[in-house]
């Protein structure tokens, strides 16, 4: 086991990448559900792309913290996953795209709250109240979501309300995650100064 202030410099230097995947998920889940049908094609072109972004944060984590001790496997597994995908995504023609779009973001966004589902117990110990909240977020993504996934095509405008949904409940999850890591960074910082 690491020291417990270098665990906290890994904590303080990557709990804003949290922080932004949540900003980008809340951003996407409000465009989401302003513009609906219209910007289709686009949406899934700007999801690839912030799929592409978050491979790269998700590996960048999990690389920083393979040192500071944390379980970092699946953060890295996930981080590979969301960078295939997003490439895939971006080369496949336009009709297609938003075809293959509809069905893949309600997959990730299942993958990904299990996953989240993962880091929020890593810090359960610290905070149950955190836990609590954390795992209410994820729980009502998963449902969002899955509700998406079986009737994605008949179910009109409420598709589009599931997967707005999905995206900020899972973004306000990323963005409590990255406040939570730099609370228990300062709260370390104290017992140990």
């Amino acid at each position: 086991m690491k020291s417990p202030l270098v665990f906290t410099s890994g904590l303080r230097r990557f709990a804003w990448l949290p922080i932004v995947t949540g900003l980008i998920c809340i951003g996407l889940g409000i465009w989401c559900l302003c513009s609906p049908m219209d910007s289709l094609v686009i949406f899934a072109y700007v999801f690839a792309g912030c799929l592409c972004a978050a491979g790269l944060i998700n590996v960048s984590l999990a690389l920083g913290n393979a040192s500071v001790g944390w379980s970092w496997g699946w953060t890295l597994a996930l981080g590979i996953l969301e960078g295939i995908c997003g490439i895939w995504l971006f080369t496949l023609p336009a009709p297609v795209v938003t075809t293959a779009f509809i069905f893949f973001i309600g997959i990730w966004i299942i993958v990904a709250a299990i996953n989240a589902l993962c880091e929020s117990f890593v810090l359960s110990a610290h905070s149950v109240a955190w836990t609590v909240f954390s795992v209410l977020l994820l729980l009502a993504t998963i449902v969002l979501a899955f509700m998406f996934i079986t009737n994605p095509i008949t179910g009109g405008v409420a598709v589009w309300l599931w997967i707005g949904l999905s995206l900020i409940f899972f973004g306000a999850y990323r963005l409590g995650f990255g406040i939570r890591m730099q609370q228990y960074a300062r709260a370390i910082d104290h017992k140990y100064s």
